[in-house]
């Protein structure tokens, strides 16, 4: 299983940088536009704990409205970043459901790792001078007796 190492929010805008354009939209930022001093703040307004998990960069900020449910953002384009996050955020913040917002490239990684499409976001994302779709992508966790 891949392992997850904190990062702190210098850090992550660095891997995110690094990243380049399977960054854009992670956690509602977008490395692309935005300075690193920009993403920090970013990051640290919107409560993000962001991961290192292999080569990939992987987050979740919390829904403030259902605190078990986290929204989450990998820059994989593999599946095993996804599922490592999600087996801890099951297992050590008892989080119940996670949430997806993904342009259609970068589905691959949440539906390898079992979330299930529920919607579209017409035009919600704005890159490269036009509006972009977003995929909705939502998965329970499994509850374990």
């Amino acid at each position: 299983m891949t392992e997850l190492r904190p990062l702190s929010p210098a850090e992550a805008a660095e891997g995110l940088r690094r990243a380049g354009d399977a960054a854009r939209g992670f956690l509602g930022t977008d490395p692309v536009t935005q300075n690193d001093a920009l993403l920090v703040r970013e990051l640290t307004a919107r409560g993000a704990q962001v991961y290192a998990a292999g080569g990939a960069v992987v987050g979740c900020v919390p829904n403030r409205a259902q605190p078990r449910q986290a929204y989450v953002s990998s820059t994989s384009a593999g599946p095993e970043p996804v599922r490592a996050l999600l087996g801890h955020l099951t297992a050590y913040q008892r989080r119940t459901s996670f949430v997806a917002l993904v342009p259609e490239q970068g589905a691959a990684a949440f539906l390898g790792a079992g979330f299930t499409r529920t919607g579209v976001l017409p035009g919600h994302h704005y890159a490269g001078h036009a509006f972009h779709d977003v995929l909705v992508l939502v998965k329970e966790a499994s509850c374990r007796s």
